[in-house]
């Protein structure tokens, strides 16, 4: 799993080699991961094993913060896996997930894993067993012990895609959502939007049902998502008691670069720089506004150099914009 996690690969061919491997260490019979908004923790990104993808009543369930086994609690915690069983002491039927969206499937089994890396959730796995088997508490140290590897190489891999050429200006979209989370009303940006978020025969792109749910339980929640050509976009939620309104819109840098800069490593100081850079500070504006000399300030963007693996300052700022 290291040399997987360091390899490279985009966020769905990662999960797919990861699954297989984590298959042959703790077989099940479906599974499902997700990406994260590592500050608001809300689910961005689903690939399925075995499954169907969600709707908005599985997101519903599934997500609650407040169940048996919530990905905030277990990202959160000291261990960062758990078995759905152990921890309502054998007592399925108190985990609303359970009698919601197991039980109806013939599931008893559920471990589920917060992939944190640093103090930040990168990604979830759930993995399913159908009646009567369960999971171990070897299974579950097992997987708590790879979730910092899986979470370091999400991390990566969800942030460091290159854009696709040609991402053209547009406006934000607006999408409001009824109580079973069909659409009310959408702009038309909201719809190039959704399409550029994975949209297809009129289903929601599960970052949009996710965050929604979310909504209705926090009232306001917000996320930021690599779209299919690259491009960041910020998608912000408000609730009422019947329905979801939906912003979704051009992210602007400085929501992208605490993600950047964790996935590329880069120190204090040289985020410091970057973010001038981005600003278009010379060098000699750089140096003079950090009180360093100049000759710090090309030290700092030699080391970003190296470890964005970019070599131009305009490059630089595509990577924030989501540009190349």
């Amino acid at each position: 799993m290291l040399g997987l996690a360091a390899a490279g690969l985009s966020t769905a061919d990662l999960i797919d080699e990861a699954a297989v491997l984590l298959a042959a260490a703790v077989p099940h019979d479906s599974g499902c991961w997700h990406t994260t908004d590592p500050d608001s923790m809300v689910e961005t990104g689903y690939r399925s094993f075995d499954m169907p993808p969600p709707d908005a009543e599985v997101a519903r369930f599934a997500y609650l913060p407040d169940d048996y086994n919530s990905f905030v609690a277990l990202a959160l915690g000291e261990r960062h896996s758990g078995v759905l069983s152990e921890e309502t002491g054998g007592q399925l039927e108190r985990s609303i997930r359970y009698r919601e969206l197991l039980r109806p499937n013939n599931m008893t089994g559920e471990l589920r894993t917060a992939l944190v890396i640093d103090g930040a959730c990168w990604g979830n796995i759930s993995l399913f067993r159908e009646r009567p088997h369960d999971f171990s508490a070897d299974e579950r140290d097992f997987a708590h012990d790879l979730a910092a590897v899986l979470g370091r190489g999400l991390r990566t891999a969800g942030v460091l895609a290159r854009s696709a050429p040609g991402n053209e200006l547009r406006w934000p979209g607006v999408l409001v959502l009824d109580a079973a989370g069909q659409i009310l009303s959408i702009s038309q940006p909201a719809r190039s939007w959704l399409a550029e978020l994975g949209s297809a025969d009129d289903a929601l792109p599960f970052a949009v049902l996710a965050l929604a749910e979310r909504a209705r339980t926090e009232q306001e929640a917000s996320a930021r998502v690599r779209g299919g050509t690259g491009r960041w976009v910020s998608l912000h939620a408000s609730a009422t008691d019947t329905q979801v309104a939906l912003v979704l819109q051009a992210a602007h840098p400085g929501a992208v670069a605490p993600l950047l800069y964790a996935a590329f490593g880069l120190t204090a100081r040289e985020r410091e720089v970057l973010e001038l850079v981005v600003q278009g500070c010379s060098t000699g504006e750089i140096a003079e506004r950090l009180f360093i000399s100049p000759l710090t300030v090309q030290a700092h963007l030699t080391a970003i150099f190296a470890k964005t693996g970019i070599r131009s300052r305009r490059q630089l700022t595509g990577l924030l914009y989501g540009r190349d």
